[in-house]
């Protein structure tokens, strides 16, 4: 498994359907066009993606107040994040919300309900709504962006993070991944999705900066970065490891067939 997605990532692999935010008419226009020809996908041209919106989002004004909200919508499950972030600019921007903590964490709480956030919206919006005073504090999201972007170092840009509610060890990475920050472009933040993914290609440790080591290694071995390897992973891991599955099937099924009198 883990030699044949190495010759997956380092084939010549080409033209993806990639679907954002857009009406179903639409989506369906490009999934016909996507189907009908040689499905074919170049995850290379996907990674230059995700860094070219990671540099347009990095110049947000208020870039920390929404990768926030991000982590509001995500921490848990990444289920119907997507909806509540859609619901930023009018319901969840900074300058939106009201002054008044108890309201504010209502109207937080009732957009996580809305976008059917399936979990702990409660803490969520409890959080949220009390990092809303923290970057108060600062001057506001603006000012709270340019003092996190002046930041040097990894181990200062994480501890800055941190000091934020629901801002734990994954999610003081996560966010710096989020912008393709440079001090992050060897790190892979370890969640579930990864480590089962590490798991399946045999990589086992079980200390954390070890299986971070075994997976860095790993990238390089595919000519990626962490950070690329994590991204991949992230959007494109069962589509992967099905290609895989299937590919490893079919090997053997050619090695039974060609070992037959």
């Amino acid at each position: 498994m883990r030699t044949l997605f190495q010759h997956f990532l380092t084939g010549s692999i080409r033209n993806v359907l990639i679907i954002t935010k857009m009406d179903s008419h639409l989506i369906r226009q490009k999934a016909l066009q996507f189907l009908s020809g040689p499905i074919q996908i170049d995850l290379r041209a996907e990674l230059e993606v995700m860094k070219e919106r990671a540099a347009a989002q990095r110049k947000k004004e208020d870039l920390l107040w929404r990768e926030l909200c991000g982590l509001t919508a995500t921490h848990g499950s990444v289920v119907h994040a997507e909806e509540f972030m859609a619901m930023y600019d009018e319901r969840l921007a900074f300058h939106r919300l009201p002054a008044n903590k108890e309201e504010r964490t209502r109207v937080i709480f009732n957009a996580l309900k809305d976008a059917k956030v399936p979990r702990f919206r409660e803490e969520k919006s409890e959080n949220l709504s009390s990092n809303y005073d923290r970057v108060k504090g600062m001057g506001g999201p603006e000012e709270a962006t340019k003092v996190m972007l002046s930041l040097k170092g990894k181990k200062q840009k994480i501890k800055w993070i941190r000091q934020f509610d629901g801002v734990g060890e994954k999610y003081s990475r996560d966010i710096w991944m989020d912008i393709y920050d440079p001090d992050f472009h060897d790190s892979i933040a370890l969640d579930t999705r990864v480590k089962n993914f590490a798991k399946l290609i045999g990589l086992n440790a079980t200390r954390s900066v070890d299986l971070e080591k075994q997976l860095l290694d790993f990238a390089r071995e595919c000519n990626l970065s962490g950070w690329e390897l994590d991204r991949l992973i992230f959007n494109f891991g069962e589509l992967i490891l099905q290609k895989l599955k299937y590919q490893d099937a079919v090997l053997n099924n050619q090695s039974l067939n060609a070992s037959r009198p």
